[in-house]
């Protein structure tokens, strides 16, 4: 048996017996808890009883942040061998069967069972922050020494904390749940002030939890309002005369926020983008302080809306220089306002929001990458539905169907935003390759490698798919996979065709990264089907003839208005 697993049923058995304290007993408790009520109790009364600077680091770590830059993975598995004394191929073998890195470090580290215990602010002070500024030799000394600080248990959310890779199920809003339970504030006010970029290095817990809001001049994001899927017939909403429909574009859901100090483009992601599109930044000087605005970032070019993949080209570029900002321009595509002047919109209703919204718009000069979402009008909903059918031709999503008296909610509220997209593209694909999941599948072959036919009939991959199946069918696809393989690359093992899955995407463009020539958005298995042979799977030329449908309509199905500003509608 491997170390790691060996090491593993040890430290759990161990676990059991032992009482452990602060944030490490609240890690362990939330991995392990399945119900959503635990777990915001279990986090009520630690954020009750942990001192003031730790509740403020795990309030920060818990809403998705982390200390970015503290040790590549690679050295992390070098040193973990010189100090375990198995070969980095052991380790990543190990790494293989437990799916999880900072797990398999933990487990074949051991940890100082003499240790004592030690606060997460002083783990965070002490230890993360400075290997974060230390050069490697440093780093390795820095390390070793925190592994001798370190109690078996507190290793598993040490190196999450120091991989980044601190995910355990909680979700923001449960997060937020919790905190306002301990404060005895609105869960909308908590989310708020634990949004954006703050240190909990100085932010004090109670400025969190407290009930005054702490006043500054920096731009402070709002919850965003989500859509729920439209499930049931259109018609059954009633009037259309009561909602407004827009496209659903496809971009980069954001708030564009401006105050004193300055602009922010604060994502969905809770991640400010703003170095990445300076253009859109300096429209701040143009525009009123303490404003909100609700928005789509969107890669336009001369031709119109591109691709989304043309977006990505821009995303986690600091500062792009002359040529990236010519090659791949963008805009933001406004929709609601949440805040004119420091005053709080979002209780008033949509069209009133709406009319405030054109008329600030209205004022700016022209020349600016920022657009307003215009109304899909129509007279009625069987129309709508036909107009809606004409989003692939647009480069949209489909409708969003807003209620006209709605608020801008905190999070989704079923009745009020419902988003109407067009059906995904789908094709038979065959599974030609397969490797080992993470976390719970760790031991479970469920990333599968995807081909359909060429020309010559041979198969030829063109995605990967991780999701859509049930426990059940996974256990069966994946006993199929360890009879069936033929070769080994790295981790992935090449299988025998025989298993087909349709596959659901939203979009294919020509991608030359990719042998085949094509790259698919969000590939997802739609359903196994057991009824067709490896032979009957789709076509490359099908594929391809999807991306090139895709590029000719961005090429020529444009519109400008008299001013000669670029229009999808």
């Amino acid at each position: 048996m491997l170390p790691c697993l060996m090491a593993r049923e040890s430290v759990r058995e161990k676990s059991r017996g032992e009482k452990m304290k602060g944030f490490s007993e609240l890690f362990h408790d939330l991995d392990e808890m399945t119900k959503t009520g635990e777990r915001i109790a279990r986090m009520v009364n630690y954020f009750e009883q942990a001192p003031e600077k730790d509740a403020s680091w795990a309030s920060w770590f818990l809403a998705g942040n982390r200390i970015k830059g503290v040790v590549k993975t690679g050295e992390l598995r070098e040193w973990a061998s010189q100090r375990s004394g198995w070969p980095v191929w052991l380790i990543d073998e190990c790494y293989e069967r437990v799916g999880d890195l900072a797990e398999t470090l933990s487990l074949l580290i051991g940890g100082n069972k003499k240790a004592e215990s030690i606060s997460l602010s002083k783990v965070v002070e002490e230890i993360l922050l400075p290997l974060a500024h230390a050069d490697r030799s440093e780093k390795a000394e820095a390390l070793k020494r925190a592994w001798d600080r370190l109690r078996p248990m507190d290793l598993l959310p040490f190196h999450k904390l120091l991989t980044g890779g601190f995910r355990i199920g909680v979700s923001r809003g449960n997060l937020c749940k919790a905190l306002a339970e301990v404060g005895q504030v609105d869960p909308a006010i908590i989310a708020q002030r634990i949004s954006g970029d703050w240190d909990p290095g100085i932010r004090k817990f109670e400025q969190i939890v407290g009930d005054e809001r702490p006043e500054d001049s920096w731009c402070r994001p709002f919850p965003f309002c989500l859509a729920s899927p439209l499930q049931e017939e259109p018609n059954s909403l009633g009037d259309l005369k009561d909602w407004w429909a827009e496209w659903k574009w496809d971009g980069i859901r954001c708030q564009f926020l401006n105050e004193e100090n300055g602009g922010m483009l604060w994502t969905r992601g809770d991640e400010s983008v703003g170095e990445s599109f300076p253009e859109l930044l300096n429209l701040s000087p143009h525009l009123p302080t303490g404003l909100a605005i609700d928005g789509e970032i969107l890669a336009w070019g001369p031709e119109g809306m591109r691709p989304f993949s043309r977006l990505q080209k821009r995303l986690g570029r600091k500062e792009p220089g002359p040529s990236v900002l010519k090659k791949e321009p963008v805009r933001f595509m406004a929709y609601d306002l949440l805040k004119m002047e420091g005053v709080d919109m979002r209780t008033l209703p949509f069209l009133d929001r709406r009319k405030r919204l054109e008329s600030m718009l209205a004022e700016l000069p022209g020349g600016f990458p920022l657009q307003l979402s215009m109304p899909v009008e129509s007279t009625d909903w069987e129309k709508l539905a036909r107009q809606r059918e004409e989003s692939r031709d647009r480069g949209v999503e489909g409708l969003m169907l807003k209620r006209a008296d709605s608020i801008y909610s905190s999070g989704r509220v079923k009745g009020d935003w419902y988003k109407w997209k067009v059906d995904p593209y789908v094709a038979d694909m065959v599974v030609v390759g397969a490797q080992l999941g993470h976390g719970k599948r760790a031991n479970i072959y469920s990333d599968y490698t995807l081909a359909v036919l060429d020309q010559q009939g041979e198969f030829v991959t063109v995605a990967k798919a991780y999701s859509g199946l049930s426990d059940a069918e996974l256990k069966e696809v994946d006993r199929y996979v360890r009879k069936n393989i033929t070769g080994k690359f790295g981790p992935v093992r090449s299988v025998r065709p025989g298993i087909v899955f349709e596959i659901a995407f939203e979009g294919a463009r020509s991608s030359g990264r990719h042998k085949s020539g094509v790259a698919l958005r969000f590939p997802r298995i739609q359903r196994w089907r057991q009824d067709k042979k490896p032979d009957e799977v789709d076509t490359l030329e099908n594929l391809l003839g999807y991306a090139q449908m895709g590029e000719r309509v961005r090429e020529d199905g444009t519109k400008t208005d008299d001013a000669g500003n670029l229009l999808l509608f």
